[in-house]
């Protein structure tokens, strides 16, 4: 419909300008040169509408009232993983999820009787059926070619896989990014709230000792003051946990954290974890290279063999960085505790200078004590 105007407007332009030139031209001349203007036209605007269809970035589907196809472009014929010449004649619904096309047909034919033109990105949750089977997330326009007959329509299919790819991602980033505030505000409060009131209580207790002579009372106020300093450190640790983003350069302190965890499930528990200095910024990489392996080994250790309920994991970095790993099951047998470590564990603390024990607690149960001097990496 387009060139037919286009050519019209040619010719009377045409015309018009040989009627005014000086130029000594037959009618019949002049009504063949503008024929031959007309036809040129006409082959240049079909060649430069076809390319443009041939390199839209968009699927581009052309379709009868009857819903066969007619034309489809490069694109669409690779979103939908088709051969150049599988599309041409067959019926649309070829490329609508089975479970849609009894409705698709319906609303096909209610469309050619209404025609109107429908906008890409018009809220609806639309789907394309690939060759293989796949459905792909599509969005259409669609939009009757004026003045056809039969009517034909003209389909822009756009593939939004990648997009709705970035929109889930950056859904779950936003998610996460509020979880992380959401456990800064929580270690806040526990910092800035519970922790100074344990250590007002634990100052309460402690001025409290210092006034009395009852034995009995003095034991039991230092091991409420013992359990006060116990939870400050559980609470820290929790702290820590919570300003962690598990990413794949977090410190010694989420690397530690990481392995007891993983270590719970042959546990059958989560092992409670200490925390003394500064792990993350003290701690040399040389120690981090043997000492998470130690603390691995000991925990499969008291997995294997200590029957324990309850073990406890601290991590001291000072002068010397220390690992202590406590449990409360039946104990080693005495020709292991004569010795100055357990294998492997001993050997990583030689290497730097160190050295490994492992002995019995009176309270039952074994402790393993590993240490290495900071300076030494």
């Amino acid at each position: 419909m387009v060139p037919n105007a286009r050519t019209s407007a040619a010719t009377v332009r045409a015309r018009r300008s040989y009627a005014e030139s000086p130029h000594d031209l037959s009618v019949g001349a002049t009504e063949h040169l503008v024929d031959s203007q007309d036809q040129h036209l006409n082959a240049l605007t079909d060649a430069a509408l076809r390319q443009a269809l041939e390199a839209a970035p968009d699927g581009v589907l052309i379709v009868d009232h009857g819903g066969t196809i007619l034309y489809a472009n490069p694109t669409l014929v690779d979103l939908f993983g088709y051969a150049d010449d599988e599309l041409v004649g067959r019926p649309v619904e070829m490329l609508v999820p089975e479970g849609a096309r009894p409705a698709h047909t319906n609303n096909r034919r209610d469309y050619v009787d209404h025609p109107r033109t429908r906008p890409m990105g018009s809220g609806l949750d639309l789907r394309g059926r690939r060759k293989d089977g796949l459905e792909v997330p599509v969005e259409i326009s669609l939009s009757p070619v004026p003045d056809s007959a039969p009517p034909l329509v003209v389909a822009i299919v756009r593939d939004v896989q990648e997009r709705r790819e970035v929109a889930e991602a950056l859904t779950r980033a936003q998610e996460a990014l509020a979880l992380v505030e959401d456990r800064e505000r929580i270690a806040r409060d526990l910092h800035d709230t519970v922790i100074q009131r344990l250590f007002a209580v634990g100052l309460s207790l402690q001025g409290a000792l210092l006034r009395t002579t009852d034995s009995d009372l003095v034991d039991r106020l230092e091991r409420a003051i013992d359990e006060i300093d116990t939870t400050i450190r559980d609470i820290r640790t929790a702290i820590f946990a919570l300003h962690s983003r598990r990413t794949a350069g977090s410190g010694p302190r989420d690397a530690v954290l990481a392995i007891v965890h993983e270590a719970s499930r042959a546990l059958g528990f989560e092992p409670h974890v200490h925390f003394d200095g500064l792990v993350d910024s003290s701690m040399p990489d040389a120690i981090r290279a043997q000492l998470l392996p130690t603390l691995r080994e000991s925990l499969t250790n008291v997995a294997k063999h200590a029957r324990a309920t309850r073990v406890d994991v601290e991590v001291v970095v000072d002068r010397e960085v220390e690992l202590r790993v406590l449990d409360n099951g039946v104990g080693v047998p005495e020709e292991t505790t004569a010795h100055s470590g357990l294998g492997n564990i001993a050997d990583r603390a030689s290497l730097l200078g160190g050295s490994c024990t492992v002995r019995r607690r009176p309270e039952g149960g074994t402790v393993v004590e590993w240490r290495v001097p900071r300076t030494s990496a």
